[in-house]
């Protein structure tokens, strides 16, 4: 979704994508024609059938909150296209993306997004069987609290992906944000991840020269891969982004049903910065977090800003990451037809695989902008450790 911190209070739609590729090749399989139904708990608030040629299905959610009726399905409506060829499917392009406006992302919480593909590869041939997914979209809930630091009052936002905090305190001495999540250790295995982001304003004094962070949960040290600080995408305030998945929680389980986290800025920080510079008057800032731990994976962000020093959105990039053995992974999106991971706000983070310590190269390409393709990729390198 993006923006990926949607809630119906701070924004008025969101972008719902929908990618259908070959996990083998990460290569998009094209001309699907999709079935798409989307829960909120048992409750049916949308179904429609889409097709996408490109096989990244964009569809934007307007989420509407007056519906009346029992069923909430009923007041749902559908704008856009319809295709041609596909019964009863909007069709979904880059110039004419379909819109689902009605009770759906109204509420915090759970949501299922049930998707059926119908067809593929030709939009005149169904296929033998349907083929079924289900993907859980959670919209946060907001929490707002008072801090005061250095003699000033201060409001910071928090968006939870899970229940609410019960707590939230920060401590002068060590500058540390200390919270408390309720958790149910039985019912572990159907939690997927923790996962808060905390609006911090960029006036805030204890933060003003901090880059990164550690922390830990129930008294035991984090990855740092799951403390990611963006100081780029809100003009207003820094976004402290705080994520574990399953497999990492099982380390804090202990008699108490909560989780108590204690984050706390880095007295030097570990996030090492490059700044590139490409001939068509696009630059970037290229960061990674050079702690290197057990997941054997790093946090890399990149953001990009025009000629005027504004972020560049809709940039299409990629990249090549080579490692100390010579193993090389590329990146750059699905689309055959339209190479490039696209940012629409110009900004990306990435957690990439580092399975040894020692030197490796990246290799970022710019491709185009929007559906503009560059007359030849513009390509800046650099090492690190």
């Amino acid at each position: 979704m993006f923006p990926a911190d949607f809630t119906p209070q701070k924004y008025s739609d969101v972008n719902l994508k929908i990618r259908l590729f070959d996990t083998n090749s990460n290569v998009n399989v094209e001309n699907v024609s999709y079935r798409v139904q989307i829960f909120y708990g048992e409750q049916l608030v949308a179904n429609q059938m889409f097709f996408d040629k490109d096989g990244e299905l964009v569809v934007k959610i307007q989420p509407k909150s007056n519906c009346t009726q029992e069923d909430l399905w009923k007041c749902t409506k559908y704008y856009g296209d319809v295709d041609a060829i596909v019964p009863n499917a909007l069709s979904s392009t880059p110039s004419s993306i379909p819109v689902i406006s009605g009770p759906v992302f109204v509420q915090s919480g759970q949501y299922t997004v049930k998707t059926d593909i119908i067809g593929a590869k030709n939009p005149k041939t169904q296929t033998a069987q349907d083929i079924h997914f289900e993907t859980i979209v959670i919209i946060p809930n907001d929490q707002k609290f008072e801090i005061f630091s250095s003699g000033t009052d201060y409001s910071i936002s928090v968006k939870n992906f899970q229940s609410p905090m019960t707590e939230l305190q920060f401590d002068d001495s060590s500058k540390s944000i200390i919270f408390e999540i309720p958790l149910d250790w039985e019912h572990m295995e159907h939690v997927n991840f923790i996962k808060n982001y905390f609006e911090i304003p960029k006036n805030f004094l204890p933060f003003e020269n901090v880059n990164s962070f550690y922390g830990k949960v129930n008294g035991v040290l984090i990855f740092p891969k799951d403390l990611h600080y963006d100081k780029y995408s809100d003009k207003d305030s820094h976004i402290l982004h705080f994520m574990i998945n399953n497999a990492e929680l099982k380390k804090f389980k202990n008699s108490d049903s909560k989780l108590k986290v204690v984050i706390t800025p880095e007295e030097q920080s570990s996030i090492i910065s490059k700044e590139l510079f490409f001939d068509n008057g696009i630059n970037a800032i290229a960061s990674y977090d050079s702690r290197y731990s057990d997941s054997k994976d790093l946090l890399f962000s990149i953001v990009f800003f025009d000629s005027k020093g504004n972020l560049s959105t809709d940039i299409r990039y990629g990249y090549g990451l080579k490692d100390p053995s010579g193993k090389e992974i590329v990146n750059t999106g699905g689309n055959l037809s339209l190479l490039g991971i696209t940012l629409p706000d110009g900004i990306d983070s990435q957690v990439l695989s580092t399975p040894m310590a020692g030197q490796y190269s990246m290799q970022i390409v710019l491709l185009g902008i929007g559906q503009n393709t560059f007359d030849r990729p513009l390509f800046q390198k650099f090492d690190f450790e």
